[in-house]
């Protein structure tokens, strides 16, 4: 057995000792998991081996670690050494022997809990201090940045999810943007951006328009912070931009899959200005809370008002 093969290792045990298929699942699922948990802890897939089989089967020596697990009794007293500072295993006497024991099983969520809590307070502390670091460091952010594929087109918009609080603009075909990027994805989208308190004024061409029955969370109104509007019959287009402080993204049809995001004080300004001459031309979208409601309520929202 290599310790290259922790996949493998766990899912041969869990066959052997197992009566049946969906018990075999659950441990090989749990397996899984401990592996991606010990990895987010900064801890070795052998340490999680030696944990996992200490949990499973109870105490054991090193020698009886060794030989299950087929690695040298000096590398299973080391990583028995972790996992002890991390307080996952603690040292018993049986006479003259050393028995090692899985500790309370809730101590693995507590790390992680103490983990999420220390990289939430790095968080805090680098949105405190970042902004004026870079606001005083000359830095070279690329003008233009370019994506490809819808996987890409999506890492566009995700990146207008960063300025919270912010007032923004947007040329929107919702129909085209509705079968390019997929309703789970804009209804997420969505919802990130109510929680961030970015508002919007979007302007839909007349027939690239989707039903608010249909797309609920395309609502209007001071629940949803958003008023759309219809453009006169003779504006049409299947390409569309997101106006965000001094960026605008863009994004194309689903026939060229693609997007970019300018980076321009100048650039946001001018299609600032043509937005707001579109924008007295154009007819409001009005609210339909029978349908758009029940997607404020998921929220924890009020209805929306008439307008915002």
């Amino acid at each position: 057995m290599h310790l290259q093969e922790p996949v493998f290792f766990i899912y041969a045990i869990c066959l052997l000792n197992c009566k049946n298929v969906d018990e075999f699942r659950q441990k090989a699922y749990l397996g899984k998991m401990l592996q991606l948990v010990f990895k987010e802890l900064g801890l070795s897939s052998t340490s999680e081996v030696l944990y996992e089989r200490l949990l499973r089967y109870g105490p054991a020596s090193a020698r009886q670690l060794a030989e299950n697990i087929n690695i040298p009794r000096p590398s299973v007293y080391d990583h028995l050494k972790i996992l002890q500072e991390h307080d996952l295993v603690t040292e018993l006497n049986e006479g003259s022997k050393k028995i090692f024991s899985a500790t309370d099983y809730r101590n693995l969520p507590r790390l992680l809990e103490q983990k999420i809590e220390l990289l939430e307070s790095g968080k805090s502390t680098l949105l405190d201090f970042l902004p004026n670091i870079a606001a005083s460091t000359p830095h070279a952010e690329p003008k233009i940045k370019f994506y490809s594929g819808v996987l890409g087109v999506k890492k566009v918009l995700n990146e207008m999810l960063w300025h919270n609080n912010t007032d923004t603009l947007t040329m929107w075909p919702s129909k085209e943007m509705m079968e390019l990027l997929g309703p789970e994805y804009l209804e997420a989208l969505n919802r990130k951006r109510i929680k961030r308190n970015i508002s919007v004024r979007g302007i839909w061409p007349k027939d690239g328009g989707v039903s608010l029955k249909d797309y609920p969370f395309m609502g209007v109104g001071g629940g949803f912070l958003r008023e759309l509007r219809i453009a006169p019959n003779h504006m049409n287009w299947a390409m569309s931009y997101w106006l965000y402080g001094d960026k605008v993204a863009f994004i194309s049809s689903r026939e060229e899959v693609f997007g970019f995001v300018v980076h321009s004080a100048d650039f946001s300004k001018l299609l600032r200005v043509q937005f707001e001459l579109i924008w007295p031309q154009c007819k409001p979208i009005q609210p339909e809370p029978n349908y758009t409601d029940k997607f404020l309520a998921s929220l924890g929202k009020a209805a929306p008002d008439s307008s915002i």
